[in-house]
């Protein structure tokens, strides 16, 4: 049975696969094998986490930093080479706290999608603002597709839950290897975005947003030269995917930045909408490249614990180039 068109202007067949690249409803729910019985752990545990007091989920998670800090050594070290070749100004000192509060920030991003995924949204409202909202609608009011480009911050889930309160749209995502958590994810995310996309079918959010329709992607990580230009972030020639600059190319979309954060001292979160990027795409890919790279990095460096140092984002090297994290 056909669905009608929704917020994103797109008739959708509801009776559609279930391993379909673009998701409006869970996967079928995993068994009760016992190969199953540590995804059921991770997801009943999180699913407590959502329902318990924010103060409490906090609490709960905040060990877990300090201890991935100590144990993940490889991942520590590759957050560590990162901050050292992006911020070659700063101190060992300076850098081995912003390390350190890496992991503080991916313990709390723990928490967080618990709340998205289980919790209700009324106590997320409590404790987040949206700014430049009407940036977004300036762009949608133009009728063309909307590419929401942020970043792999750690608080990037519970930002998206925030805007997805003011607006209709769905992510581009990653599956999961696990098929409970992969269940549990997009069963969590579903109850609030309107549709999930597999980062592997570009024809998809193609298609999307030739309809109208709002897709938010987060661009910033390597997946290897053949979907990437090199483009400079931090001053490093970077792998950076051309999905940024060909998907607006190909439909005609505006691309407007979204950035969220979580400011420490007052215990809130907030959402930063910006204009639409004028003149883009241009006529050559790697400015456009490089335009996304440092409208991220200008974020970053405003709350540089937040970002994910802990990925090989400087993994795919220029030809010619040594390996950056041997």
């Amino acid at each position: 049975m056909a669905r009608e068109p929704g917020p994103c202007g797109l008739g959708v067949n509801s009776a559609s696969n279930d391993n379909s690249p673009m998701s409006r409803k869970a996967p079928p729910r995993p068994s009760f094998a016992p190969r199953n019985w540590g995804g059921w752990v991770a997801a009943s545990l999180l699913w407590l986490l959502g329902w318990l007091p924010r103060p409490v989920g906090r609490a709960l998670v905040w060990p877990v930093g300090p201890l991935a800090h100590a144990l993940a050594g490889r991942r520590r070290q590759i957050a560590e080479r990162n901050l050292q070749r992006c911020f070659p100004d700063w101190s060992a000192d300076q850098r081995a706290r912003v390390t350190r509060g890496t992991f503080d920030s991916v313990a709390r991003m723990i928490a967080e999608m618990a709340w998205c995924w289980s919790g209700p949204m009324s106590r997320i409202r409590r404790i987040s603002s949206v700014y430049g909202l009407e940036h977004l609608r300036a762009a949608e009011a133009q009728g063309k597709g909307v590419l929401l480009v942020t970043g792999h911050f750690t608080c990037l889930e519970i930002g998206g839950r925030i805007l997805l309160d003011h607006a209709d749209f769905g992510g581009v995502y990653r599956p999961l290897k696990s098929p409970v958590m992969e269940w549990y994810q997009t069963r969590g995310r579903l109850r609030y975005a309107d549709f999930m996309v597999s980062k592997r079918n570009a024809r998809q959010a193609v298609k999307i947003l030739r309809g109208g329709g709002t897709v938010w992607y987060a661009p910033d990580q390597d997946f290897g030269p053949a979907q990437s230009g090199f483009a400079p972030f931090f001053g490093i020639q970077t792998a950076s995917l051309l999905a940024t600059q060909r998907l607006p190319a190909m439909t005609g979309c505006a691309v407007v930045p979204m950035f969220p954060r979580f400011v420490r001292g007052t215990g809130r979160y907030e959402v930063h909408v910006l204009p639409a990027l004028e003149n883009y795409p241009g006529e050559d890919p790697a400015t456009d490249l490089a335009r996304i790279n440092a409208l991220i990095e200008s974020w970053v460096r405003q709350c540089p614990e937040q970002y994910w140092w802990i990925h090989r984002r400087f993994k795919t090297r220029p030809p010619g180039e040594p390996g950056f994290y041997d």
